[in-house]
């Protein structure tokens, strides 16, 4: 009579097979709930991807160098297949924001199919579909999509180390853009004007050509909030007086004497020069250049650090505005001419005296080459330059002069090459090199503030993972997590036996 009333074994079974699945089900149902919830909350984990972060150092610099609360607007379809990387991004600077207790980033995402309200304010405004929309108080910035991916040139130097031609194709410059657009809302209303020389075979602004052209830092200016003017000395009196820089990039003809008189004036009138060398030119400006205690030599500056056997990697700085936080990077230079820095103690205005440091040297093995062009270069200890060389210095007068706010200190910058900063240099985007330009632009231009090299965080969402981090992913998702819950599945069953 009690037998009929135990319960057979073949029911035992039927029972835990069943709540065995509705276990599972209910486990699917949770995991599916977490992930419905996560996409939904933009909740931003900042972790390091590869060997870089999902916000580089350049932006952290920036964010903590920027008051008040920043809104970007992301007005775009979230079909669009940049939509992901974008969002990342954003989420990124969230969280940067939050660590350096700078700027407030605050994100909005209006879908123009979903959001017609906020998506019918952002057109009003002028914004473009597809486009990311900064506002600070009464000061707006627009980045749109296209400006976000750049075509890399297909030659294979600038894709020596590329891990796929293809993967390189295009790069993803949304951090660069989106840190650029915060660091112009936090400037002054007021845009320096950068004027550009030309007649004397200088680089080309407005050249759009993937190896020689300067188009690409051109476009970096403006988005950092200047304005370039070309500037034509030929006939004219004097220097604009709205000039803030006056460029010199690579002249390869003679100065005339009339035009040099005229960038001497606008010096002592507080003027700010950037002079960066042609190889093995001279201009007529070396004398003017020298009177600030820059020299330039014959020798150009080669070491057996180099990423291309002809070029040289720089990653020696000194203690300076120009130069901070770039400790760990690079900056590479194909020609670079060797500079001498000297002061002169026998002027009897001394608070007129120059003041001359250099910015970038190469490493001790480096050294100043007389004949570059002969191959295997080797150092002649008797008629060749020791190194370590200096390939860039600043110089500046009036330092000791009293703090008037009406005085401006005259500047300059002298850097042994100008092809470190063409469009084929930019593009390779492995070197320091923009923002080595951007920190001597911005110290020229008194804003005085420099952020760190913004490698890392834009060539995450390009190249994505190394071969070494795609087979930790696989060995993880595929290999030891399923071994884990069937671990646990085997300990519960078990249990369950007990």
């Amino acid at each position: 009579m009690n037998s009929s009333h135990t319960p057979s074994p073949l029911l035992s079974r039927a029972k835990l097979r069943a709540s065995t699945a509705f276990a599972m089900v209910l486990a699917t149902l949770l995991a599916g709930l977490l992930l419905a919830l996560v996409i939904r909350i933009p909740v931003a984990a900042e972790l390091p991807v590869g060997n870089v972060r999902i916000v580089s150092e350049r932006t952290r610099s920036i964010l903590a160098e920027t008051q008040g609360s920043i809104t970007i607007s992301c007005f775009m379809d979230q079909r669009n297949p940049l939509f992901r990387p974008i969002s990342r991004l954003l989420k990124g600077l969230v969280q940067a924001s939050r660590s350096v207790a700078g700027a407030e980033i605050i994100i909005q995402y209006v879908d123009p199919r979903r959001d017609l309200a906020r998506a019918s304010r952002l057109v009003s405004a002028g914004v473009p579909t597809n486009a990311l929309f900064f506002e600070q108080k009464r000061r707006r910035f627009v980045v749109t999509l296209d400006e976000m991916l750049v075509t890399l040139p297909s030659s294979p130097e600038t894709l020596k180390g590329a891990q796929s031609p293809r993967a390189l194709s295009q790069i993803f410059i949304g951090e660069s853009l989106c840190a650029s657009a915060i660091s112009r809302l936090a400037k002054p209303f007021e845009r320096p004007i950068v004027y550009w020389l030309q007649g004397h075979g200088e680089g080309q602004i407005d050249a759009y050509d993937q190896l020689t052209g300067y188009s690409d830092i051109a476009r970096e200016l403006m988005r950092s909030g200047y304005e370039i003017r070309p500037l034509e000395l030929a006939g004219k009196t004097e220097i604009p007086e709205d000039a803030t820089v006056v460029i010199i990039a690579g002249a390869t003809r003679k100065i005339a004497v009339t035009e040099r008189e005229l960038m001497d004036a606008f010096l002592k009138k507080g003027g700010r020069l950037l002079y960066m060398v042609s190889h093995h030119k001279e201009t007529g400006m070396e004398a003017a250049l020298s009177d600030w205690g820059i020299q330039l030599t014959p020798f150009t500056a080669v070491s057996p650090k180099t990423a291309s056997g002809s070029n040289i990697v720089i990653s020696q700085f000194t203690e300076h505005i120009c130069t901070r936080n770039l400790n760990n990077a690079s900056v590479v230079f194909e020609n670079a001419t060797c500079l001498a820095v000297t002061t002169r103690t026998n002027r009897l205005d001394e608070t007129d005296a120059p003041r001359a440091v250099p910015l970038a040297l190469s490493d001790e093995a480096g050294w100043g080459e007389r004949h570059p062009e002969i191959f295997p270069r080797q150092f002649d200890p008797h008629s060749e330059q020791k190194g370590p060389v200096i390939v860039a210095a600043v110089a500046e007068r009036g330092l000791s002069a009293a703090k008037d706010l009406a005085y401006r200190a005259p500047r300059i910058a002298v850097i042994g090459e100008a092809n470190f900063i063409s469009n084929s240099a930019l593009s390779a985007r492995t070197n320091a090199n923009r923002d080595f330009f951007m920190n001597v632009m911005n110290w020229l231009s008194a804003i005085d503030t420099s952020t760190a090299s913004s490698l890392g965080g834009d060539a995450v969402l390009v190249t994505g993972f190394v071969r070494s981090d795609w087979i930790y992913l696989l060995l993880w998702s595929a290999g030891i997590i399923p071994a884990l819950f069937f671990l646990s599945g085997i300990v519960f069953f078990w249990i369950y036996k007990r």
